[in-house]
């Protein structure tokens, strides 16, 4: 339809992910190359961390010199079935850095600190001195192993005590049985992606799944179970969407109702107006496109129109999930009830979520609510 040729992108300075200090990255060792330099238990620590991941680790410390932790470390097989830990009883030399993936130096001084990151760098090789962050290329967070699910958190070396809290709690909020479903997951990823093609679909598949990932430890036959699941969505049927229009409150993210945040994170398409903060769109589904309601239609005020309607309702019968964000709480205005009696009127689903009223207690529920359990929301993505 003309009306959605093409369709917007948000060009405001409401950017989809805020500054960060580093990258993250989840970066496979399996069967890699791998320098530890020391002898402390600081060493052990990073080369246990590194067999760990599969990596054939290379320790080069004097035995004379280890610590009874690194002693220990050399003795024990890696955890992993493809890491190993190769002693070799000398100081580290310009030599040993050839064709290796990382290298990790524990360095008394400063003079060999430098010495170990620029023979590193020389050969190539990403390096880290631990404790010097003038001489680490990358850096090493906290870590929630629930393998092949592994979360890292970094404060960018600025407060390594408060990595360490957030884990903590991490911990606590991530059943254990969700290592399991991740296992189940990579099982039948191949048969997911061959029977549905990437949209509604699969996304529909992926979601329950990580809800009942959530709730549930895997019983027996469920592979079975979601293969059936599987059929069901892969049968073709009628695109059918919806519009959620969701308040969002007085404009603090932490006052997003919890199921405000679920709309945003299950979201194709995001309308907004130009008072929603960029905090309320950093919860948003990552590749839900932005558009602002004044785009729409370039002439308009920015306020809704019947013409805005009609597009709205254009993209739901194409299929898509629209969530039109508003300030405030929809289901107190007269402006939500009539966009929504207005969809409805051209055969559209309509929800209302309401917004969070910040001039009662309602704010200091909401806000104590989402603290508790939004980071317990799976982000919502495409798979």
């Amino acid at each position: 339809m003309p009306v959605l040729q093409p369709l917007p992108n948000d060009v405001s300075p409401k950017h989809r992910v805020a500054t960060l200090a580093t990258l993250p990255l989840f970066w496979s060792l399996t069967r890699k190359r791998v320098v530890v330099a020391g002898g402390s238990d600081a060493a052990a620590w990073k080369a246990e961390l590194l067999s760990a991941c599969g990596a054939e680790v290379h320790l080069y410390a004097r035995r004379s010199e280890a610590s009874e932790g690194l002693l220990d470390l050399i003795t024990r097989r890696a955890a992993h079935e493809c890491g190993r830990l190769v002693h070799h009883d000398d100081s580290w030399h310009d030599g040993v850095f050839e064709g290796a993936a990382l290298a990790i130096g524990d360095c008394e001084d400063g003079t060999e600190a430098e010495a170990f990151f620029k023979a590193a760098r020389t050969a190539g090789v990403p390096v880290n001195v631990i404790d010097k962050p003038a001489f680490c290329q990358f850096q090493f967070g906290s870590i929630v192993n629930r393998s092949p699910v592994v979360v890292a958190i970094s404060t960018d070396g600025a407060a390594p005590i408060l990595a360490q809290a957030i884990r903590r709690r991490i911990e606590t909020l991530l059943p254990p049985a969700i290592k399991h479903w991740a296992t189940i997951a990579q099982r039948i990823r191949e048969r997911v992606n061959a029977r549905l093609q990437p949209g509604a679909a699969r996304r529909i598949f992926w979601e329950r799944f990580v809800d009942r990932s959530f709730q549930d430890t895997p019983e027996e036959g469920v592979e079975t179970r979601l293969m059936a699941e599987l059929g069901r969505l892969a049968t073709p049927r009628p695109a059918i969407g919806r519009v959620t229009i969701v308040g969002a409150g007085p404009g603090d993210a932490e006052l997003l109702t919890l199921k405000a945040v679920r709309a945003l994170q299950a979201a194709d398409v995001i309308i907004y107006d130009e008072q929603i903060s960029s905090d309320v769109l950093e919860l948003a589904r990552r590749e839900a496109k932005r558009i602002l309601v004044s785009q729409l239609n370039p002439t308009a005020s920015g306020k809704p129109r019947a013409e805005d309607g009609a597009q709205v309702a254009a993209l739901a019968k194409a299929g898509k999930r629209v969530v039109r964000l508003q300030p405030g709480n929809p289901r107190a205005t007269s402006a939500g009830i009539e966009e929504a009696e207005r969809l409805e009127r051209l055969g559209i689903a309509v929800e209302l979520v309401a917004g969070v009223n910040a001039d009662n207690g309602d704010a200091n529920a909401a806000a104590m609510a989402i603290r508790l359990i939004d980071s317990t929301l799976p982000r919502r993505a495409s798979c």
